[in-house]
């Protein structure tokens, strides 16, 4: 659902994605040798500088299944909050499996699909593939990644998104300091409801996306705030699936593992 280096507030999916048999998410979650389940609670949920609750609080539930010691599924579940731009949806789901290719040296790559599914949203569901490459050193983290959505009638067309993160854990604290970026691109089909559709994901046009964030752990709970930008216009014309929650956000979370 972008995806923060530190595990972001949505998730979303559809069955169909398991049958793809190609994966996505985070490296880290493939070594995970027990499900896991953790519940979130934000002040707006935000996916690559954009919000999907419509500027709203959200609540969201995401849990991993590990499959071997390299395939593990990600389920999810987020409320949307009538989101103009998912046509209404109150709830979005997310099913993203996810295989780890290569670990070796600090370096890991995975590769998967995520399948997002907009409840109250007709015809809106779409599929992306997704490769993240991962190295670790010390506290700190980087990652490299890239999410294809091929052309389809949900999004008005394809996408492609190319993002880079860091996090670090700071030592001898309970804080880790995350951020990083990307930039959205994509085609259009050329008929009018493409041209409504694909402001969904790219509200005017080709854009980047940049985020900065703290998060302190106290045992089972972990309380964060993510600074959100982005340089999508002030002026965007209205439309079918178009909100204006597109610029900067100090967006605030809480989450609770069990």
């Amino acid at each position: 659902m972008n995806r923060y280096l530190i595990p972001a507030a949505f998730p979303a999916a559809a069955a169909a994605c398991l049958a793809t048999g190609i994966l996505a998410s985070s490296p880290a979650l493939a070594q995970t040798a027990s499900p896991s389940v953790s519940i979130e609670a934000a002040t707006d949920l935000r996916e690559r500088g954009l919000s999907w609750s419509d500027g709203k609080p959200a609540m969201s539930l995401d849990a991993t299944l590990p499959l071997s010691h390299n395939v593990t599924v990600d389920l999810g579940a987020a409320t949307l909050r009538d989101s103009p731009r998912h046509g209404g949806a109150n709830l979005g789901l997310e099913v993203a499996p996810e295989i780890m290719l290569l670990s070796s040296g600090g370096w890991t790559l995975s590769a998967g699909a995520t399948g997002h599914v907009f409840v109250g949203g007709s015809g809106l569901s779409y599929a992306e593939a997704k490769s993240t490459l991962s190295y670790a050193i010390g506290p700190a983290q980087l990652a490299l990644g890239a999410s294809y959505a091929p052309s389809q009638k949900a999004i008005g067309g394809s996408n492609l998104y190319l993002e880079g993160n860091i996090a670090m854990s700071i030592p001898a604290t309970a804080l880790t300091l995350y951020g990083g970026g990307g930039y959205s691109t994509g085609s259009t089909r050329d008929d009018a409801l493409a041209a409504e559709r694909v402001r969904r994901l790219r509200p005017d046009g080709s854009y980047w996306d940049y985020y900065l964030g703290v998060e302190h752990q106290m045992d089972r709970l972990a309380l964060g705030l993510r600074y959100t930008g982005t340089s999508v216009g002030d002026d965007l014309a209205p439309g079918r699936y178009v909100d204006r929650d597109t610029g900067s956000r100090l967006a605030a979370y809480l989450r609770f593992t069990p």
